[in-house]
């Protein structure tokens, strides 16, 4: 069954340590398993590419988050749907993997505001009754609007305070790669970018770093990315940058310990 008719959809490429979904919100546990595989190791730094930020807070506060254990577990706390204090969503997933310490620094690129993004005052007065205070002070990073901003930065040096003697892993959402335009009668649809300016930032993200682990949500509804064939044809040129096959992906169970 195809990631189009499965919500539930996730494949893994092994050997270049590239996990696939077609929800956003099981990044986290994607983190895990290269986590307990060895590719990564604790409090990795994070890249964020994305329409949205993602950076709901309460993905930590989810029962039973800090003591699951293996894929049956984590897949338990977890859906396709917006979060919230009771289940780690779309919107709060990178908190989650703050919470369990796989991920610690984010470095996100995202056109999306949030005034409160690295609001340490207001994650340690709501975070409080579930983390300790010094995992919380842990968690910092910065926010740029575009690829091309990021690429920059590294040029000045800029992210060797995130990277080095961290591992590194890519998160990038498929719908980064579309924009927001008004039709004729007023509603809100969701264009792609041109095919070239999709390819240079693809190139560019593969080869900013070696990276232990990378991460990728389809997200194909139409306020995302503009509905299932923009995805399939971003999925495409994804694969195509990055080498894959799709038919040789495998399914997240082959990496259980």
């Amino acid at each position: 069954m195809d990631w189009k008719n499965n919500d539930g959809w996730k494949k893994v490429f092994p050997k270049e340590r590239i996990f696939l979904m077609k929800h956003h919100n099981w990044a986290f546990i994607a983190w895990d398993l290269a986590l307990d595989k060895g590719w990564v190791n604790k409090n990795a730094t994070l890249f964020h590419i994305d329409q949205h930020l993602d950076a709901a807070i309460d993905g930590a506060q989810v029962p039973g988050l800090l003591k699951a254990t293996g894929l049956k577990e984590l897949s338990d706390l977890t859906a396709s749907t917006l979060g919230n204090d009771r289940i780690v969503g779309i919107d709060n997933f990178i908190w989650a993997g703050v919470a369990r310490e796989t991920i610690q620094r984010i470095l996100y690129v995202s056109p999306e505001e949030n005034e409160d993004l690295f609001n340490q005052e207001l994650h340690l007065q709501e975070l409080k009754d579930c983390l300790l205070e010094e995992r919380i002070e842990q968690h910092w990073g910065m926010q740029w609007e575009s690829i091309e901003m990021l690429e920059f930065a590294k040029k000045r040096n800029l992210l060797n305070i995130f990277t080095k003697d961290n591992s590194l892993i890519l998160d990038l959402d498929l719908d980064y790669f579309a924009f927001g335009s008004q039709n004729e009668s007023g509603h809100t649809i969701y264009k792609l970018k041109n095919r070239e300016e999709i390819q240079t930032d693809l190139r560019c993200l593969k080869n900013l770093y070696s990276w232990d682990a990378i991460t990728i949500a389809i997200s194909p509804e139409d306020w995302y990315i503009g509905g299932q064939d923009n995805a399939e044809y971003v999925l495409n040129l994804f694969l195509e940058e990055f080498h894959l096959d799709l038919t040789e992906a495998r399914d997240w169970s082959v990496l259980k310990n």
